[in-house]
């Protein structure tokens, strides 16, 4: 059993402790734009008539169900305060990032030490406080540590029913928590048809249970799911699949993303094709196929309606981190094996990756601060204005929708919930009248 070199695991507890600071000063103080269709399902909770909320139903081309159910447990708990969802985000991805260590320390070894600085820097990236700071993306830590387990179970040791079972409860979890986890069928399928010690029929009844898994999401989403995006332009889409691979390690600069997505993908797959040790780079490989699939999901769900541009909101980078997480492990995989000019050159894009993520985590704190004081200064004006809040205010905290915001915020009111908190009873009351 190897153990994590020292010097690493020092890093992992210095992020870990700088993003569990960054978040609870940072989080927002109150229930805005998604999560404010909380407030119905809550409600709905607590008369006993769940099942005919929204708790079952696509949100947003999403199926959220595993992830509610964390948010109105929270939500109880802490009277509203999204401190403790931020909380509970914080420890799925310091699971997820336990994980992804425990990855690299089975498959890394001393091959390559500097590919550590990428893996702990990517695993515990400070471009994840976009979703930290949002009580409402519980779902995408959920789906994060779904990812990670399931591809461990499928790459670590022989592969077996026990370990396929346990894959495809987590990939489940994931999915009802976060649809870009249908990504990871994919990732799936690639690193069990990479596992060459098995004969091509254990292959393929390794791979059936995927294949009935990519029908069934497939037969949902007909039967059940949102009303089909606008289908993008080849060009755009492509356009966006590169602008959001690029984002993980260049949001700051898009006119460079684009070209370092494309860097990174044509260069990952080169690495996977000079990597020898197949085995130790079946999860690099599984991480870096989630990441490629879930940046063309994404392409595929918004690209049409909304443009190329979108691949760069910020929150989009908690999955290209984890293209750019499979990156590192293929790129050290494949370094130590190649001389000369292969080598060097492996060397350089290494180290301006390593760069451009700094950069882009001090450029991602910055938007994290920013928005956290933007949210403070609409709690306050919410709390002391409330009800008369102005109706701009309340289209913005509501997809342009004042009534709906109105009245989700009258409940809150009466609930006691931020940023009501400590009222008077009689005025949280009166909220309900």
């Amino acid at each position: 059993m190897r153990a994590l070199p020292i010097v690493p695991r020092f890093a992992a507890a210095a992020l870990a402790v700088g993003l569990a600071l960054a978040t609870l000063r940072w989080h927002i103080p109150l229930m805005l734009w998604d999560h404010l269709d909380l407030v119905p399902i809550y409600r709905a909770w607590q008369d006993g008539a769940l099942a005919q909320s929204d708790f079952w139903r696509f949100h947003g081309g999403h199926l959220h169900s595993a992830a509610y159910a964390v948010l109105l447990v929270t939500t109880a708990l802490s009277g509203g305060q999204p401190w403790l969802d931020c909380g509970v985000s914080l420890a799925l991805l310091f699971a997820y990032a336990a994980v992804v260590l425990r990855i690299a320390r089975d498959s890394l070894g001393a091959a390559a030490p500097r590919a550590w600085w990428l893996v702990v820097g990517f695993a515990l990236y400070p471009g994840h406080l976009a979703n930290l700071q949002w009580g409402w993306q519980v779902a995408v830590f959920l789906c994060l540590l779904g990812v990670a387990v399931a591809i461990r179970a499928l790459t670590a040791g022989s592969l077996n029913w026990r370990r396929q079972a346990i894959a495809l409860a987590v990939a489940a979890l994931a999915y009802m928590s976060f649809a870009t986890a249908i990504a990871l069928i994919p990732a799936a399928l690639s690193v069990i048809a990479l596992r060459g010690e098995l004969s091509w029929r254990q292959r393929l009844a390794h791979a059936a249970p995927w294949l009935v898994a990519a029908a069934a999401v497939a037969l949902q989403y007909r039967l059940a799911g949102p009303t089909g995006s606008a289908a993008a332009a080849p060009g755009v889409a492509l356009h966006y699949l590169l602008n959001f691979l690029g984002a993980g390690i260049a949001r700051f600069a898009t006119d460079l993303a684009p070209l370092a997505g494309a860097a990174g993908l044509v260069s990952g797959l080169v690495a996977t094709v000079h990597t020898r040790d197949r085995r130790a780079s079946l999860p690099w490989c599984g991480l870096f196929v989630f990441g490629l699939v879930a940046a063309a999901l994404a392409a595929a769900g918004r690209a049409g309606d909304y443009g190329a541009d979108q691949a760069f909101s910020s929150r989009y980078v908690s999955f290209s981190s984890v293209f750019w997480l499979g990156w590192a492990g293929l790129v050290a995989l494949a370094l130590p094996l190649r001389e000369g000019v292969p080598r060097r050159l492996g060397t350089i894009a290494w180290a301006a990756v390593a760069v451009l993520a700094a950069l882009n985590a001090v450029h991602l704190g910055k938007r994290a601060a920013q928005l956290a004081a933007h949210t403070q200064r609409i709690a306050e004006t919410i709390r002391t204005t409330h009800p008369d809040v102005d109706a701009a205010l309340l289209r913005e905290i509501y997809f342009d929708e004042a009534a709906v915001a109105a009245e989700r915020l009258a409940a809150l009111r009466a609930l006691g919930f931020a940023p009501f908190t400590g009222l008077p009873a009689e005025r949280a009351a009166g909220a309900q009248r």
